[in-house]
């Protein structure tokens, strides 16, 4: 019993330990006898275990730990659970990552067209000339191996010229740029965009007449690839797919409502996330990109929707970049040999109209000037956009060409510092132009009349540029008669601002007041392409003559005028100086009345017997034109109201003052 006891307490010799064999715990144990093997036993001093004593610290730390771990635990989940929302919502819920069709590596940027006067083409020329020597040569003396190596070199060099800047100096790590900023961004529902693609297949949309440098089928495209993404798209996909589709909405009418499934609120909430779309995506443009057929589609597209919101100066930079990337293009200098009907040649002439005429509108030099171009003018009907009348499409080419004209031979710099009488004879030749072509519109519209009111914009909009051009042209021609002021203009330059205004009144008072939104649009656009001195002129005249018709007229374009005043702050600064210049013109039309009334008063009163007898009045001839019955400077400011015209109203206060003084006679 001793025995068994002590052997149980004995513990496994070494060799059993090491080799993970029981032990029978025996000296010596079986399993060393078997294997021949000196069993021994190592006796290790026990050590006493000691007690640790965790402080609260620990355990404080330990809770810390654990609501991290908890708190980062919720914030995965919740990506995840919006990872899955994503994965199982619309493909237009949340757009695929932008990869914009071009490297940020400035050095990777193509060199673009080269014209005669740069160093390419001297080599060209010199080439040229090198090879025709090699031929004569070879005719002649049957030995032309070195000419011909020297004329392959230059070949070599002058074709891997483009290649070599986008090449030698790429980093291999080079990637496309990206727009994080837009990745958020969505669309309205694919139900609702998918019938908007579909009506432009049935129904003629405005916005395809408004830019015709792309067409339907092309933009069901690009909203197919925006829509239904199965790869990245670039971001002038994203423009023209969100533009599109803001004018599409635009244009809906009330019995589209119901066809669509949508309400007057759902149209503006969608209105309203395109707009922001847009504006965000006009943020994200890069300044240095390659040029390209889609990249001047999106800079013409959203050139139209800055221009119709009343963003003016921002639409200006738009088109002035369009036309710099038609010129590294080349397709201001495209071959004879071009198609009858060129792509190319259809965006390169819209970008080239609304260059000049926003040029011209604004004062400023146009990107484009007319004596380097050599590409053919539009085909008629051949280029003309599909579905509009020619003679709209055509007239309003033919006045972007006379624009063109009246900057070079009558507002630029060297044609204000000709004499006045070669300016007049070049102002009276534009006239004619637009008289001219303004008859030919209206002939074929008598042939060929559209009953359609898609077009009724844009027949206002061509009656307006050419009275209004003519208003402008004319107002370079001196008055004939000597005594008028300098606020009066010839009868020709009047009769012409008069008939801009009535064309504006009528086309508001018949359908412009019943859509707003549009006819807002409509003037922005208006107002971009011809500047709008009619009215001004027609203020004038009106101060100087006193005319209570041609007031008429000035209020009833004011109330015409008065929509775009919300639309942007250059449209709300066009607006509150025609609406000084009216003030004006009713104060002094007021005034001439109460010296009228004041004379028939007089006369009732004493008789022309005792007229004679008393102190005479002031002598006022009511029959020639007349500046002595306006208002003193600290009037005028009264009336500008601390407007900023850019000089301040006391400076234009004492400007306007000499030519139509304050009488202190007249109470």
């Amino acid at each position: 019993m001793e025995a068994t006891g002590s052997s149980s307490k004995r513990p496994a010799c070494d060799n059993c330990k090491d080799r993970k064999t029981k032990c029978d715990r025996e000296t010596p144990c079986s399993s060393c006898v078997a294997s021949n093997l000196t069993c021994h036993l190592t006796h290790r001093s026990s050590q006493r275990r000691q007690r640790v004593l965790i402080s609260p610290r620990y355990d404080e730390a330990i809770e810390s730990v654990d609501r991290s771990l908890k708190e980062v635990s919720q914030a995965v989940q919740k990506l995840l659970e919006i990872n899955q929302q994503k994965s199982h919502s619309s493909p237009l819920a949340s757009p695929p990552s932008f990869t914009g069709c071009h490297s940020p590596s400035i050095s990777g940027l193509s060199e673009g067209y080269r014209g005669e006067s740069s160093f390419k083409a001297h080599v060209q020329r010199v080439t040229d000339a090198l090879k025709n020597a090699a031929s004569d040569l070879e005719s002649t003396l049957g030995d032309d191996t070195a000419l011909s190596a020297t004329v392959q070199m230059i070949d070599h060099a002058t074709l891997s010229e483009e290649k070599s800047s986008a090449q030698a100096h790429m980093s291999p790590l080079s990637f496309q740029a990206q727009y994080p900023e837009l990745d958020s961004r969505s669309l309205p529902p694919v139900e609702s965009v998918l019938k908007l693609v579909r009506l432009c297949q049935t129904e003629k949309q405005r916005f395809f007449v408004d830019v015709p440098v792309i067409d339907e089928q092309e933009f069901g495209e690009i909203c197919q690839k925006v829509c239904f993404a199965i790869a990245n798209f670039s971001i002038t996909d994203w423009v023209i797919v969100n533009v599109g589709l803001f004018f599409l909405l635009q244009g809906l009418n009330q019995h589209h409502y119901s066809h669509f499934g949508i309400t007057k609120l759902d149209l503006e909430t969608y209105s309203q996330l395109l707009k922001a779309n847009v504006e965000a995506a006009i943020q994200s443009l890069r300044l240095c990109s390659d040029p390209s057929m889609q990249a001047c589609q999106a800079l013409a597209v959203l050139y139209t929707f800055c221009n119709k919101i009343g963003r003016s100066a921002l639409a200006w930079q738009l088109i002035s970049a369009a036309s710099r990337m038609c010129i590294d293009l080349g397709w201001h200098r495209l071959s004879s040999d071009e198609p009858k009907f060129s792509k190319r040649r259809q965006v390169f002439w819209h970008v080239y109209v609304h260059d000049k005429s926003m040029a011209f509108t604004m004062g400023r030099t146009p990107a484009i000037h007319p004596y380097d171009v050599s590409t053919e003018r539009p085909f008629i009907p051949k280029d003309h956009v599909s579905g509009v009348p020619v003679y709209l499409y055509a007239g309003f080419i033919e006045y972007a060409f006379i624009v063109g004209d009246m900057h070079v031979e009558l507002f630029s710099a060297s044609a204000l510092r000709k004499p006045l009488e070669i300016r007049s004879q070049s102002a009276t030749q534009v006239v004619s132009k637009l008289l001219e072509v303004n008859e030919r519109i209206k002939q074929c519209v008598k042939d060929d009349p559209s009953d359609d009111d898609l077009y009724e914009a844009l027949t206002v909009l061509l009656d307006f540029m050419m009275y209004g051009l003519v208003t402008i042209a004319y107002r370079v021609i001196p008055s004939h008669e000597p005594s008028d002021g300098p606020l009066k203009c010839s009868d020709e330059c009047t009769e012409a601002a008069r008939n801009a205004l009535r064309t504006i009144v009528r086309a508001f008072e018949s359908w412009g007041h019943l859509r707003i939104s549009g006819w807002t649009m409509l003037l922005n656009m208006m107002f971009s392409l011809v500047p709008f001195a009619c009215f001004v002129v027609l203020a004038g005249n009106t101060v100087a003559t006193a005319s209570e018709e041609d007031l008429t007229l000035l209020c009833s374009a004011i109330s015409a005028i008065e929509p775009t005043s919300d639309s942007s702050p250059s449209a709300k600064k066009l607006y509150d100086v025609c609406k000084t210049f009216y003030e004006l013109a009713s104060f002094s039309v007021k005034r001439k009345d109460s010296i009228g009334m004041r004379l028939q008063q007089v006369e009732q009163v004493y008789g022309q017997q005792a007229l004679e007898d008393i102190p005479p009045l002031p002598e006022v001839n009511l029959a020639a034109p007349s500046y002595d019955h306006i208002m003193a400077p600290q009037d005028w400011e009264a009336v500008m109201d601390e407007f900023d015209l850019g000089t301040g109203a006391g400076a234009l206060a004492s400007f306007v003052e000499p030519y139509i003084p304050f009488d202190g006679r007249i109470p």
